[in-house]
């Protein structure tokens, strides 16, 4: 029914074969590492988004620049920019007096 083989009858495996086989096995084992490594990063990365501290209003210290009185022209000139306050309008012509 069963016939015993003996060792001297087995193939022995190529260095091919062996290679293979643990190429094989080291996909089955980074796959999943990689993409644990992967989520991991992903949720890293929306949690430093997520709680990062919006940015300073800038229109806050703009104001505060132009009340003071001692702000250097650079200083106000950049607080002008800040908030959209167009200073340099050219002059068309002078005002004349409607007559009627």
């Amino acid at each position: 029914m069963i016939e015993s083989v003996e060792e001297d009858e087995l193939p022995s495996a190529s260095p091919t074969h062996r290679w293979q086989s643990h190429v094989r096995a080291t996909a089955l084992i980074v796959a999943p590492v990689i993409s644990i490594a992967s989520a991991a990063l992903a949720g890293y990365f929306s949690y430093a988004v997520i709680n990062t501290k919006p940015p300073t209003d800038m229109s806050e210290l703009a104001i505060s620049i132009l009340k003071s009185g001692d702000a250097s022209p650079e200083m106000q000139a950049w607080a002008t920019d800040t908030l959209g306050i167009q200073t340099d309008i050219p002059m068309v012509g002078s005002i004349k007096p409607v007559r009627e």
